[in-house]
C-alpha cells in the first residue's frame, strides 16, 4: 500500500521539519516538499503533528496464561492506540518467557496479528527463580534482544555477575528490576509519615536505591551495558546521575505515574488499589527530582510498565491486591500533559524519551526516527484535543489505572506500523474487535 501524507509537521527527537511523507512497501521511502505522487491514501496532516511510532521497553501482556487480562491482541490494540509500535513484553508469564518455544510462540503469534512489534524479554533465570540461569543463546536466536527476571530482582549477587558476564558475549540487553526484598518485605506503599498514620505495611526508598547501586557496581565490574527499569526515588537518581559521569553503558527508564501522583494521591484515594504499584509512589521531591532528571538525560526512556489486572483483583483491600496499572493508551498523553505542556521537556525531547532512546538502547538503527528508507513506523496526534480516560474509551482488557476520569491533551489519531494503517481513531482496520477475531 502507498500512502502519503501532506503538510506534515514531522516532530523528531533531534530536529522539527515541514514536509511531505511517501510510504511504500512498508518504508519511508520520500520525505519532501510538495510531493506529486498517486497514492493509495492521502492523508492530510495539517496542523497535527508526525512522530515516529512510539517503543515501550517495560509491558505485561499476560500472555500465555492470564488471557482473562489481556491477551495479545487486545494488548497490540491497545499499545497501537496509546501510539506504540514497538513492544517488549515481560517475562513473568505462566509458562515463563523462559525458553524459546515460548519466545517463538509470542513471535508468530503476534506477526499473525500484525498491528504491532511485540518482541519477548527472555528470563534471566529459569522461571525467574534466581537459582539457575537460562539458555541466554538460545533465547537470542528465538528472537529475544532483553533479558529480565521482572519483579524478581536476583539476590544472588554471584549469579547477577554472570548474567551480565553471558548477556555481554550475546549482545543482550539485561533490564533490572531494582529491589532488595529484604528491605520491602511485604510492603505495599511507600514507606512515609502516611503508612506510619495508617499503619500499612510500607517499603522504604533504600529498598530500590541499595540494589540499583549493586547492579551498577556489577556492570562496572564486568564492563558491560545495563539498563534500569521504572526508577522512582531521588536518591536513585542521584546514584544515577553520579554514576553516568563515568559508567556509559548505563540506561535507566521511568514511568509516567512516577512524575505525576505521589504517596498523598494513596490517601486521597481512600487507598484504592489502583494506585498500588511497584515500585510504590513516592513523596512530593521523588517527583520533582525525576522530572528533573527527565528533563536532563539522566533518565534515558519512558516506558509504560502496562500492567494489566481484573477488577475483582483491584477491588480487593489496598495490602491485598496485586501491584500495576495499565498504561499503553495512557503514556504518551500523560507525558504530553505533565512534562510537554508545563515546559518541563521540549517535544522533541518526548520523542527521544518514547522513541529514539528505547529504539537505541535495543540496537533498532531503523526506527525511532522517521527518516528516508526507515521502517514506516509512525504517528499523527493531534495535542489540540483533550480526551478522558474512562473505562469504554480503553481497549485493553483491564482499566484498572489511576488516572480513570483524568482529562488529558494530545489524542493519537492514526497508527501506521510498517507502512500498514493499523490504527485510525476509533478503529482498528484489520481487527474486528465485535467479534473477537
Amino acid at each position: 500500500m502507498k500512502i502519503l501524507i501532506k503538510s506534515a509537521t514531522i516532530v523528531n527527537s533531534k530536529n522539527t521539519i515541514l514536509a511531505d511523507i511517501l510510504i511504500e512497501n512498508g518504508r519511508i521511502a520520500k520525505l519532501d516538499r510538495n510531493i506529486k505522487e498517486n497514492a493509495d491514501r492521502e492523508i492530510d496532516a495539517k496542523d497535527k503533528f508526525v512522530l515516529p511510532g512510539l517503543i515501550d521497553l517495560h509491558a505485561h501482556l499476560r500472555t500465555p496464561g492470564r488471557e482473562d487480562e489481556e491477551d495479545l491482541i487486545s494488548g497490540s490494540c491497545s499499545a497501537a492506540k496509546g501510539g506504540f509500535t514497538t513492544i517488549l513484553c515481560m517475562p513473568n508469564t505462566n509458562p515463563c518467557i523462559d525458553n524459546e518455544g515460548v519466545v517463538e510462540w509470542i513471535r508468530e503469534e503476534s506477526q499473525k496479528i500484525g498491528i504491532v512489534d511485540i518482541i519477548p524479554i527472555g528470563a534471566i533465570t529459569k522461571e525467574r527463580k534466581g537459582k539457575e540461569l537460562s539458555e541466554f543463546g538460545v533465547l537470542k536466536k528465538a528472537g529475544c534482544l532483553a533479558l529480565s527476571d521482572d519483579s524478581d530482582s536476583i539476590d544472588d549477587s554471584y549469579l547477577f555477575r554472570r548474567a551480565l558476564e553471558y548477556a555481554k558475549m550475546f549482545n543482550l540487553l539485561i533490564i533490572s528490576h531494582c529491589e532488595d526484598k529484604n528491605l520491602s518485605s511485604q510492603g505495599a506503599m511507600r514507606e512515609s509519615l502516611i503508612s506510619a498514620k495508617y499503619g500499612m505495611s510500607s517499603i522504604p526508598d533504600i529498598a530500590e536505591t541499595i540494589r540499583v547501586f549493586r547492579d551498577i557496581e556489577i556492570a562496572k565490574y564486568v564492563n558491560t551495558k545495563l539498563h534500569l527499569a521504572h526508577i522512582s526515588c531521588k536518591k536513585s537518581i542521584e546514584l544515577i546521575r553520579r554514576e553516568k559521569e563515568t559508567f556509559p553503558y548505563l540506561t535507566c527508564e521511568t514511568s509516567p505515574h512516577y512524575f505525576i501522583l505521589t504517596v498523598e494521591d494513596v490517601e486521597k484515594s481512600n487507598f484504592h488499589a489502583n494506585f498500588k504499584v511497584n515500585p510504590p509512589l513516592g513523596e512530593r521531591n521523588d517527583v520533582e527530582e525525576i522530572r528533573k532528571a527527565i528533563k536532563e538525560g539522566v533518565i534515558d526512556c519512558i516506558a509504560t510498565d502496562h500492567a494489566p489486572h481484573s477488577f475483582a483483583e483491584k477491588e480487593a483491600p489496598f495490602e491485598n491486591a496485586p501491584f500495576g496499572f495499565v498504561g499503553l493508551e495512557l503514556a504518551f498523553s500523560l507525558t504530553y500533559t505533565y512534562l510537554v505542556r508545563e515546559k518541563i521537556i521540549s517535544f522533541n525531547q518526548l520523542v527521544e524519551k518514547l522513541s529514539y532512546n528505547p529504539a537505541n538502547i535495543l540496537g533498532l538503527k531503523d526506527r525511532g526516527e522517521i527518516r528516508k528508507d526507515a521502517i514506516a513506523d509512525l504517528i499523527i496526534v493531534d495535542v489540540n484535543k483533550s480526551w478522558q480516560v474512562i473505562s469504554k474509551n480503553l481497549v485493553s482488557k483491564s482499566k484498572n489505572t489511576p488516572f480513570l476520569n483524568s482529562e488529558l491533551m494530545g489524542l493519537v489519531e492514526l497508527t501506521i506500523h510498517q507502512g500498514k494503517i493499523v490504527y485510525e481513531k476509533p478503529f482498528f482496520p484489520s481487527i474486528d474487535l465485535s467479534s473477537g477475531e
